[in-house]
């Protein structure tokens, strides 16, 4: 095999092809012949049993051919690195899933296997099996070498800690990330690592690397708000977070020697000169800009205001927000052609050397540095490893954008976070870039099997420049929206129907005007010169969220409710044949689209849901709304539900003074009726449900309720509903020690449950197990000081 130095791709020798693969295909000529005249031998079978069994092995044959081809060129490496993910992937999802050492010894052997038989198709498949296992051994050895403690209650304590992280919020607040010191009244016995507090005023002065100590309520990290939602807790544990919480006071420094974890201290440097670019930024914009300026160039992007998130999200650019492959590949580029264009200046330079690759170079160093500057977050450490090998091809003068690089690029992350392969940034930045891939392969296949290359570069004048620029931004929309919409769906039950619209009218400003001057202001700040590039920032920022405006106030509903996992699964599969595979045999991937489409919608919606804390419960009602005996819900649990549901608009409760009156009322308006102790709901086609405040009204309840959901644990021993009643009881107990719960509809009438997590096996759930209402207990409420014989005193 040779390089071809325009391409960057293997050339195949095609009489090798032929010789070997078409002729095993079509068989031996001679052989042909010779049946065809000698007696007793037929060429065509006598029967159609015979003919199809031919047609079979000719299929086999073609098939073997084909996959032969696929190793040849290099897709087992990209299924492999697939797979590899996958194994994670499966790790983290199974109920219970197996020890690292369970699956070293599983996968010893497989690898042995695969490499006794080598260029074998049992040896393809015994290495791919052990690229799975081996995905999900490195899962578990990450989770089982993790050990940090978290909170297993609510509790108000005095804490001192090393500010690590300091962020501003948009009303005037600041969220602080502190390394747990001591805690003190009361000392906790098993105090978290690493704490996150939001605290008023008085933190402006304060700065990464310095001490401080503050009361504060400091909360376990919640866990998912339904079934199969997204679950804070898990990402909290692999940050090291062991609670969250808020300031109940004033925040005052303490001298303490500093840290002697020589990690820690550069850390906290990087991070006091990115809240020194955030009040730069913040003295030259304000509002939106500036909280959008500063999320982009220094990574802090909490006091992004929600209304502008949601126009961003239904315009579909919301992944402006976060510092991804976009911005990398921006910042990069931007560098890249400032440093090929200045050396262009000096033609016999330019002429000797290989400024190109010089060039290269320059733009991984600022890659590099963007990487820091931005805070280093797992999804752009992503994107930053996935351009740092496109940019190390190009110095080594090989194709940079290629399939096998992103497999790459994908086996190192996991390697490095595997707990990201489940989360949705994960999957719709390696799915967008696997599908634009795949498909710029196949568009150039088709140009050169038409020879169609050669006419579109001589047609391609300065006149088409724009039209080809805006068609290469809706392709690249369509293409990579088509391939997010999938995990969209699965994990947010969202989409954004004018996204195309949304991104080819932004791309512009975002690539010509808001990064480039990001880049500039960033390089010019150390000079003090920054702020004429901030404010033509602040412009093309301001510009790309009328944009969203404008694309938001003209997009129809958003809201999909809960798609089915297989659809999901089969589409995904789909997906993945289409970019792994380069031969004909890529169209395999068509059937598994058409019935994953075809099942996409099929999958069952719950009727409801209750929150893990046991005072919130709501149900889908009519006409796109959501029923709940809560006024109102914070906007992460409201957003979440009804975007399963399908809902458009809550529906709070209404007060009234007497429980017994409320079922006659109840079937007269479909809401629930709440009173001191209680909230009914009366759906038509149901016995009512009841929430109840107290564990000991229960009794009059079970057999004339339907469910009965119980909000406290003061009386664990007050007993369930009879086993014969048509009651389905719900208390806080299970629901602290099973999460957040799904309510579903039989088919032949009557409710069942689903929680979130079967048990607390998983290390980022076994603090709950030590929470008060797990264990029967009723809220911790502080004593209050008996001040009677101070008076006395002298």
């Amino acid at each position: 095999m040779s390089m071809n130095p325009v391409s960057g791709q293997r050339d195949i020798d095609e009489r090798r092809l032929v010789d070997g693969v078409v002729s095993h295909l079509r068989g031996d000529p001679a052989t042909d012949a010779r049946s065809s005249f000698e007696p007793g031998i037929e060429k065509r079978s006598t029967n159609s049993a015979q003919r199809m069994a031919q047609a079979l092995r000719g299929t086999f044959r073609k098939a073997r051919s084909l996959l032969i081809e696929e190793t040849e060129r290099g897709s087992l490496f990209v299924a492999s690195a697939l797979l590899f993910a996958s194994g994670a992937f499966l790790y983290f999802a199974m109920r219970a899933p197996l020890e690292h050492w369970q699956l070293i010894a599983i996968g010893t052997p497989a690898l042995a296997i695969a490499f006794v038989r080598r260029g074998r198709m049992s040896g393809a498949i015994f290495l791919l099996l052990f690229a799975m296992l081996a995905g999900a051994a490195t899962a578990a050895m990450h989770v089982a070498f993790r050990n940090h403690q978290t909170l297993g209650s609510p509790v108000a304590t005095v804490l001192t800690g090393r500010i690590l992280n300091s962020e501003r919020l948009g009303d005037g607040r600041r969220r602080l990330v502190l390394s747990v010191v001591e805690t003190t009244r009361p000392e906790l016995r098993y105090a978290p690592d690493k704490v996150r507090v939001t605290i008023r005023g008085g933190s402006s002065e304060a700065q990464a690397g310095e001490v401080v100590r503050l009361r504060a309520r400091l909360l376990p990290p919640s866990g998912p708000v339904r079934p199969g939602g997204y679950d804070f807790s898990f990402n909290a544990w692999f940050d090291g977070l062991g609670a969250i919480g808020f300031a109940l006071g004033k925040m005052e420094r303490v001298k303490i020697a500093p840290s002697p974890d020589m990690a820690e201290q550069v850390k906290a440097r990087v991070n006091r000169l990115r809240e020194t670019i955030d009040r730069r930024i913040a003295m030259v914009l304000n509002g939106p800009s500036a909280a959008i300026a500063s999320a982009l160039i220094a990574g802090y992007g909490a006091a992004i205001g929600d209304d502008e998130r949601e126009a961003l999200r239904v315009s579909g650019l919301a992944h402006v927000l976060s510092i991804s492959g976009l911005h990398m590949a921006l910042a990069a580029g931007t560098v890249i052609g400032a440093i090929r264009l200045a050396l262009a200046l000096f033609p016999t330079m330019a002429a000797r050397y290989s400024i190109r690759k010089w060039a290269a170079a320059g733009g991984l160093l600022a890659a590099g540095g963007y990487l820091v500057l931005s805070g280093a977050a797992i999804a752009t450490q992503r994107s930053f490893i996935m351009l740092a090998i496109m940019l190390a091809a190009l110095l080594c003068d090989r194709t940079a954008i290629t399939m096998r690089n992103l497999a790459l690029a994908m086996v190192l992350v996991v390697l490095i976070a595997p707990h990201e392969v489940i989360g949705p940034s994960f999957q719709m930045s390696f799915a967008a870039t696997a599908a634009l891939i795949a498909a710029y392969r196949s568009h150039s296949l088709w140009q050169r099997r038409r020879h169609l290359a050669r006419e579109s570069r001589a047609g391609a004048g300065l006149l088409n420049l724009p039209v080809r620029f805006g068609a290469g931004i809706l392709a690249t929309t369509l293409i990579a929206g088509a391939a997010t919409t999938i995990f969209a769906l699965w994990h947010f039950q969202r989409v954004a129907p004018l996204a195309p619209l949304g991104n080819l009218l932004a791309a512009p400003v975002i690539s010509i005007l808001v990064m480039p001057m990001a880049v500039l202001s960033l390089l010019l700040m150390p000079f003090g010169l920054e702020a004429p590039f901030l404010k033509l920032m602040g412009e093309g920022i301001e510009a790309m969220l009328w944009i969203a405006r404008f694309v938001s106030e003209i997009s129809p509903p958003d809201r999909a409710g809960l798609v089915a996992g297989q659809g999901v699964m089969l589409l995904t599969i789909a997906l993945a044949l289409f970019a792994v595979l380069q031969t004909a045999l890529r169209w395999t991937a068509l059937p598994f689209a058409i019935i994953g489409l075809g099942l996409l919608g099929t999958g069952e919606r719950p009727a409801g849901f209750i929150l893990d804390n046991g005072r919130a419960v709501a149900l889908a009602g009519a006409e796109g709304t959501m029923i709940s005996n809560r006024a109102r819900l914070s906007n992460f649990v409201g957003d979440q539900w009804m975007a399963a549901l399908g809902a458009e608009r809550l529906i709070g409760p209404q007060k009234v003074v007497e429980p017994s009156g409320a079922p006659m009322i109840a079937r007269s308006d479909e809401r629930f009726f709440c009173s001191e102790r209680l909230c009914l709901y009366d759906p038509p086609d149901s016995l009512p449900i009841i929430w109840l405040k107290y564990a000991e009204d229960r009794a009059s309840w079970c057999g004339r309720a339907a469910i009965i959901v119980i909000g406290d644990t003061t009386q664990p021993k007050a007993g369930r509903c009879s086993t014969r009643s048509p009651t389905l009881t719900i208390d806080r107990m299970d629901l602290a020690k099973h999460g957040s719960a799904a309510l579903w509809r039989k088919e032949g009438g009557g409710w069942s449950v689903s929680y979130s997590f079967k048990d607390m096996s998983m290390p980022w759930h076994d603090a709950r197990r030590w929470s008060r209402p797990a264990r029967g207990l009723p809220d911790w409420t502080p004593r209050k000081r008996d001040t009677s014989g101070d008076k006395d005193k002298p």
